[in-house]
């Protein structure tokens, strides 16, 4: 079948790696596959099965535009399914599709169990117009459907659950035996609220307070709140122990090179990033949301209070102290990482497709 993502940009965050990565599955496993991007870059058409409309942002008015001229011409024009993720993707998309005549069938995907729109008025009528074109709506996780579904109802028929997957073959690490010295701790995520950084640093700062305790923690990441964020560090005296790396293409080495896995997330529909972590055989503190609780379990890491840094420090320093309990939770985590690959995930999509078609 001939599948198009859509999705507001192509960035370094969870839901857009797993657009890029179902990609590169739907095209091993023998369809044709595209994806568009609503802004990011210049224009492009086609190159790589990759198309842009070069627009600043996704709510810029030419975006919707460009995207219908997409979809007059082949080979969008001829496209059986249409997967839509993120908003304002999810609201632009469906009007756009309709004004170029486009007929085939048409998907979205949530991958948050929290929005700035749920609980609010103008979010609620916003959200009725927004789901009611799509056929399904994915979930990456149960917390995910069980948040969405509260949120809205009627689309309790429609929500159905598809975990989000990893190409766990990068990630594998043979024989950790020990820890560095001193410890490396690894963050992967945007900068944003939602990965919780800011308490995650008052945490980092209570045990350098405990002269005992020495470790180096990399951020690998970027997003609006970087410059707070890198001055909150300084102020908590952490230059030396923090460094944020940006943006990175590498995080398969970052993880074989770390020690623990840091996800102190305030919110998380998922955490493909846990499950890249627990492939390498890291052990995981992380923040105990759903969507995040369900993808970590109670054997490959730590469930910390996200709104506690006093847990979060105590739970970094057991796993230091306790080299034993680490390395098993380690041990525990490419079984618990397989429940999530990548090719059941985009099978699982494919057979979803396939029942409407």
């Amino acid at each position: 079948m001939k599948i198009v993502q859509i999705v507001n940009s192509i960035t370094a965050g969870g839901a857009e790696r797993l657009v890029l990565d179902l990609h590169r599955e739907y095209l091993r496993l023998g369809h044709e596959s595209y994806i568009v991007a609503l802004a990011g870059g210049k224009q492009t058409e086609g190159k790589d099965g990759f198309w842009s409309t070069g627009c600043r942002s996704p709510y810029a008015p030419t975006a919707a535009y460009s995207l219908s001229g997409f979809f007059r011409s082949e080979p969008l024009a001829g496209a059986d399914i249409v997967h839509v993720h993120l908003f304002p993707a999810l609201l632009r998309v469906p009007g756009a599709l309709r004004r170029a005549g486009w007929q085939g069938r048409l998907f979205a995907s949530e991958h948050s169990t929290f929005n700035r729109r749920r609980g609010a008025l103008w979010g609620s009528l916003t959200d009725n117009f927004t789901y009611r074109p799509y056929e399904s709506i994915v979930c990456v996780s149960e917390a995910v459907r069980e948040a969405v579904v509260a949120w809205k109802p009627f689309l309790h028929s429609r929500a159905v659950v598809i975990p989000n997957g990893a190409r766990l073959e990068l990630f594998k690490v043979p024989g950790r035996v020990g820890f560095h010295n001193p410890p490396v701790v690894l963050s992967v995520g945007r900068l944003t609220a939602a990965k919780n950084y800011r308490l995650a640093l008052e945490a980092a700062a209570l045990l350098v307070s405990r002269t005992e305790n020495r470790f180096k923690w990399l951020i690998a990441g970027d997003g609006g709140m970087r410059p707070e964020l890198k001055e909150l560090a300084s102020e908590l005296s952490l230059h030396g122990v923090v460094e944020f790396l940006g943006t990175r293409e590498d995080i398969p080495q970052l993880m074989r090179d770390a020690d623990i896995f840091f996800i102190p997330s305030a919110w998380e529909g998922f955490g493909i990033a846990a499950v890249e972590a627990m492939a390498s055989g890291l052990p995981v503190v992380a923040g105990n949301v759903p969507g995040l609780r369900e993808v970590v379990g109670n054997k490959a890491g730590l469930l910390v209070d996200p709104s506690s840094s006093s847990e979060m420090a105590a739970a970094l320093e057991k796993l230091f102290s306790d080299h034993d309990s680490a390395l098993q939770m380690g041990l525990s985590g490419p079984e618990k990482a397989a429940d999530y690959s990548l090719e059941a995930c985009a099978l699982a999509h494919i057979d979803l497709f396939n029942g409407v078609l």
